[in-house]
């Protein structure tokens, strides 16, 4: 007797499996509204200058890569995932959300606070001044006319997405361990064939 095959899905139900790319572009859009919120938040309460507040930030990428991995891995992997699997959404995760906020930190810093990056070099000079008093007045302006040319928007979305990139992979390959689930039923029945 012949066999046929079905090859259409038979079951309405039974959902599309999502592809890796496509779950980290939902999670990264999560975790990017999240940073946003918290960013203006720390704005309206006049924290955002405050880099040991603004480091929570990070909290919010973590907790974004690991919901989104724990997800993919109990919704289309049967809670399993591999480390490079989870190695890559946590990556990707992490990279698409930096894209989306240096768009929005261009946005921030050119319609919603315009003197953001003046603020910046106030800052900057005073540490400057603290970590080393014995730089000549001709000496600090050299080097903040140096700063000067990364502190417009532009560049600046450009560093942030860049360091959000290294901490990315950074945090990845951290992530990727504690989250990777391997199918120890597949290591067996392959050893016994």
């Amino acid at each position: 007797m012949f066999v046929v095959r079905n090859h259409f899905n038979t079951n309405p139900m039974e959902e599309k499996k999502r592809s890796l790319a496509m779950q980290a572009v939902i999670y990264a859009i999560f975790v990017a509204v999240a940073g946003v919120v918290f960013h203006l938040i720390l704005f309206i309460t006049d924290l955002y200058m405050n880099r040991t507040v603004s480091f929570f930030g990070i909290i919010i990428s973590i907790a974004g890569m690991v919901w989104g991995t724990l997800e993919y891995r109990k919704n289309y992997l049967n809670g399993f995932i591999s480390y490079g699997k989870a190695f890559t959404l946590c990556f990707l995760i992490g990279l698409f959300a930096g894209i989306i906020s240096a768009i929005y930190m261009v946005i921030f810093a050119i319609g919603i606070h315009p003197s953001y990056t003046q603020e910046l070099m106030d800052q900057a000079r005073e540490q400057m001044l603290t970590r080393q008093p014995d730089l000549s007045e001709d000496e600090i302006d050299q080097a903040m006319a140096i700063s000067e040319k990364f502190m417009s928007p532009l560049p600046m979305a450009i560093m942030a997405f860049v360091m959000n990139a290294i901490y990315s992979a950074i945090l990845a390959l951290l992530l990727g361990l504690i989250l990777k689930k391997e199918d120890k039923s597949l290591a067996t029945s392959s050893s016994t064939i």
